[in-house]
């Protein structure tokens, strides 16, 4: 089984990369002469995403027993956590734990971690990665190095002796600022580790954004008369308010931190999101005199003072225990005919956090919660439903929003609605960030718009009791490459589909992973 498994992936590999080698000509030329003998370009290594430029040279870098993980002396501060998360995971894939030194200049075999490039055109993500006889990765913030360390990785388990890398260099840098994935966790919890794992998947595939939606309750659990009996729960658990956080699971101000350290390591940002003034039975069972006497239960009374207290009470406790600059209040589904008030508490939330010095984020709603009272627009609208919040619309009023659209990027595991699976063909092969309806063009932005930061896919576990984390699993692992990809690149997809999959399929999971076992795409 081994040798047909060899098999199969040099077949995988010298197709993925015959293509790449047609498909980014521009890029290289396919023969040079030396000397007396003709000599190959490499062509680019298939990663994901792919990358954005390539020159090829000829012969490849060897790791050898004698390589080493150089940080430049000058930016030993900023890149020595970086050099211990590369040490741990090439230790994960090649089995040997290569030293760290700090000096300059690399030796061959060697690994040069720096902060010296020149090119501003990289940004704040982007990297250069010089590959001869040393592999040099040079960006100007740790982040660009870090995602240079994730493309050497790759490129290595493409190599069945996890040694070599084709000599070149990359050029390499997002198209979107916001690369996300949202978790349900309020409709199930999950362990740390495994969400400790999933950020080391999203750095595996450059993806930055990871949303915790940290309270929720079953739909519609507030219209029932028996409501303070109904499935509801909160997921953070402080001696400030005994008695709220689930039973079923919680996170102490200990896991959050934990989490934090290791998003922190891997460039990935915990977005904490508590949903307000709707969803909020689990707020409604803990303050029963907070919940509305007009509307569902899982409403709060916004016009209730008690309210605002108990809500600022809230962030007051929870926002120390993460480490973003932006926190999402939710703020989606509240009633329509209520709209005054909505308005009116989501800017006073928002002039709130604002003093705490937070960006604050919401689920698109305000094309259906239509008043005369303006939104505060440096509220970042998360743009999930386009009757909801029209995105053109939101744009022309001065928002900026990130594509989170439902029809498109909500997967709903064993629910009967979205996607049980999101269709990543058609993501792929017909998607761009940009586009909110394949139908109706006029809701959709110009490619590039400034006000389009990116996008997000999310999983939903309105199936309550029903989804096992392996069923999450399944259904993130095709998803993140196939986002990462057209989040990193925009249009360009330099593969047809069918050996992407191959190519992700061989990538795999992470270094130093332990998500669960799932079928393959």
């Amino acid at each position: 089984m081994s040798r047909y498994f060899t098999k199969k992936r040099i077949i995988i590999l010298y197709a993925v990369t015959l293509f790449l080698a047609a498909s980014i000509f521009t890029y290289f030329h396919p023969l040079q002469f030396t000397g007396y003998e003709l000599a190959y370009i490499n062509p680019a290594p298939p990663v994901i995403p792919a990358l954005q430029q390539w020159q090829g040279s000829t012969g490849s870098f060897a790791l050898s027993y004698t390589s080493r993980i150089v940080v430049d002396p000058s930016y030993k501060a900023q890149l020595l956590d970086t050099a211990q998360v590369f040490q741990n995971d090439l230790f994960n894939e090649t089995g040997t734990r290569f030293p760290i030194a700090i000096s300059s200049p690399p030796n061959t075999g060697d690994f040069f971690l720096t902060l010296t490039s020149l090119d501003s055109g990289l940004g704040n993500e982007g990297y250069l990665l010089d590959v001869e006889d040393a592999v040099t990765i040079s960006a100007h913030t740790s982040t660009g190095v870090f995602y240079g360390t994730r493309t050497a990785l790759q490129i290595l388990r493409e190599d069945s002796a996890r040694t070599y890398i084709p000599k070149g260099m990359a050029r390499d840098y997002p198209q979107y600022p916001e690369r996300g994935f949202m978790l349900d966790v309020g409709r199930k919890y999950f362990p740390i580790s495994y969400l400790e794992d999933i950020v080391r998947m999203m750095a595996w595939y450059k993806m930055n954004d990871f949303q915790l939606h940290l309270n929720d309750n079953a739909p519609g659990a507030g219209n029932n008369s028996n409501w303070m009996h109904q499935f509801a729960a909160f997921r953070l658990n402080s001696p400030n308010f005994p008695g709220l956080a689930a039973p079923s699971g919680s996170y102490t101000e200990q896991d959050i931190l934990a989490l934090e350290s290791v998003a922190r390591q891997y460039h990935v940002t915990i977005t904490p999101e508590i949903d307000m003034p709707a969803h909020d039975l689990a707020l409604t069972q803990y303050r029963p005199d907070l919940a509305s006497s007009a509307y569902s239960k899982e409403m709060l009374d916004l016009s209730n003072p008690a309210t605002y207290t108990f809500v600022e009470s809230l962030w007051n406790t929870f926002l120390p225990w993460f480490q973003a600059s932006q926190v999402d209040i939710g703020a989606d589904e509240y009633v329509t005919s209520a709209a005054n008030d909505y308005r009116l508490f989501l800017n006073a939330l928002d002039v709130f956090l604002n003093q705490k010095d937070k960006t604050v984020r919401i689920w698109g709603s305000l094309s259906k919660m239509n008043s005369n009272i303006p939104i505060n627009t440096n509220i970042v609208i998360e743009d999930w439903n386009n009757s909801w919040s029209n995105p053109v619309d939101m744009v022309r009023q001065g928002f900026h929003i990130i594509n989170v659209n439902d029809n498109l990027l909500y997967i709903v595991p064993k629910a009967g609605y979205y996607h049980d699976y999101l269709d990543t063909r058609q993501l792929y092969e017909q998607w761009e960030p940009n586009i909110f309806d394949f139908t109706r063009p006029s809701l959709n932005l110009a490619p590039n718009d400034p006000h389009l930061l990116g996008g997000m896919f999310a999983v939903w576990n309105d199936a309550i009791g029903k989804v096992s984390t392996t069923d999450v699993y399944a259904r993130v692992k095709p998803a993140m490459p196939t986002l990462s990809e057209k989040l990193w690149n925009g249009p360009t997809t330099p593969l047809p589909y069918e050996l992407f999959q191959q190519l992700a399929i061989l990538i795999g999971d992470p270094p130093g992973t332990h998500l669960p076992a799932v079928p393959t795409w």
